[in-house]
């Protein structure tokens, strides 16, 4: 098994390579016998090798098998320490030489920062994914006590699995859990960003290092939408400090409240996936990272088939990369047209977790029912991690009150009795 990780351009000493070359080959062959004879041939059977064999001007392959005799382990697990060791010191040659390439371009005056980042991400990646291995392959059996280890651990006291929604109805179809990508669509200005500024703040009051990406909203605007969510105060009166004494007091607690949070956001229009993915692994070991809100899903082509390709390339960044391969849980959104469709939206569902669609009441919507029904609703139309809603049922969604004015989103009363789908 531990041949799977241990290659023979490994070895810096090439005879030594050369020679573990032909084991394996000897091996795939089925060939059990490992001798000088057989060896000798498998060498003869392949030119390059037998040019490197005279290029460096091995001795006899007896020598070698008499030298094995004499130095010989008496353990598998002494073996699988060897070929550790080759493949930890190959590792190193090869990032000393790559660490001296990036040495060599920084001193280039022509490469900007976001270049060089992108080069520095793309060589290293490249470097790990070459030495990625398959030795921890085991029987799924074996596995089974640590996996239902972590399924155990991830349970909270509530009973769920993950990290809770702000809203109790949330939680009986599916969490946040680590691993997973959650995208909520929502109409232009119907309050998607809302939405995931609620559920930030909801994460922080529970001690959830967030990082929120902002394709946006610059820092100020933000932080405007934060301090009135926060405080209750009205943002139009925070905008232009014609607020009372009260509630300027709410502010300032507010305002307080907020220094003291494991939150960062971070504006940028044009932040590359390489980047992006930089920033999550350096919080995740910073400050513990846990919780990703990427605001928003969005392409700028106008061609249909560039769209397809750059959201759902997006899509599925997110979700193994970022969610994936980090281990973080990843809140996302996307906005849908005026026929209430995200564009190309089959491959943006292809590799999402949970699809939410989110959408304020229309005025015939309002005057069937009643005001403590809500002003705002979501339905769930794709679930991985639990329930799901029908699709062609457009009566069964989930009641909420939305007030922009403070950016606030709370569960109303619901309009049907099906309180949760377990009911």
């Amino acid at each position: 098994m531990h041949t799977d990780y241990l290659k023979p351009g490994y070895f810096y000493n090439k005879e030594n390579g050369c020679i573990y070359w032909a084991i394996q080959e000897l091996y795939k062959k089925g060939i059990d016998n490992i001798d000088a004879f057989n060896i000798s041939n498998i060498i003869a059977s392949n030119p390059a090798v037998q040019r490197t064999i005279e290029k460096y001007n091995m001795p006899e392959i007896q020598e070698f098998i008499d030298m094995c005799d004499e130095i010989a382990r008496h353990s598998i697990e002494e073996y699988v320490l060897l070929a550790k060791t080759v493949t930890t010191y190959s590792f190193k040659r090869d990032l000393s030489r790559l660490l001296g390439e990036i040495s060599y371009t920084c001193h280039d005056k022509t490469v900007n920062l976001s270049a060089l980042n992108e080069t520095v991400y793309k060589k290293l990646n490249t470097l790990t994914e070459k030495y990625m291995t398959s030795n921890e392959i085991k029987m799924f059996g074996e596995m089974s006590d640590d996996l239902w280890g972590e399924i155990c651990s991830r349970r909270n006291e509530s009973g769920t699995y993950g990290i809770p929604s702000k809203y109790p109805l949330l939680n009986e179809y599916f969490t946040y859990e680590p691993g997973e990508l959650v995208v909520v669509q929502a109409k232009y200005k119907q309050g998607k960003s809302v939405f995931l500024l609620n559920e930030t703040v909801h994460k922080l009051q529970n001690g959830v290092p967030t990082l929120v990406i902002d394709t946006e909203m610059a820092d100020r605007l933000y932080f405007e939408r934060l301090v009135s969510h926060v405080s209750g105060v009205d943002m139009k009166r925070i905008k232009n400090g014609h607020y009372s004494e009260q509630e300027g007091e709410k502010i300032e607690a507010a305002r307080a409240w907020i220094k003291k949070q494991p939150l960062v956001h971070l504006y940028d229009p044009d932040l590359t996936d390489e980047k992006l993915y930089s920033i999550c692994k350096i919080l995740k070991y910073k400050m513990g990272l846990q919780f990703v809100v990427y605001d928003y899903l969005k392409s700028n082509e106008t061609s249909s088939s560039d769209n397809y390709n750059i959201l759902g390339a997006k899509c599925d960044f997110l979700k193994n990369n970022i969610a994936g391969d980090l281990n973080l849980s990843v809140l996302s959104a996307c906005q849908l047209n005026r026929y209430g469709e995200v564009a190309d939206s089959m491959k943006i569902n292809r590799y999402l977790s949970v699809g939410i669609k989110w959408f304020i009441k229309t005025k015939e919507q309002l005057a069937l029912s009643l005001p403590e029904y809500g002003n705002a609703g979501l339905k769930i139309y794709v679930n991985r991690l639990g329930e799901q809603m029908p699709e062609d049922d457009e009566d069964i969604y989930i009641d909420f009150f939305f007030d922009g004015s403070c950016m606030e989103i709370k569960e109303a009363k619901q309009h049907l009795s099906e309180e949760t789908p377990f009911n």
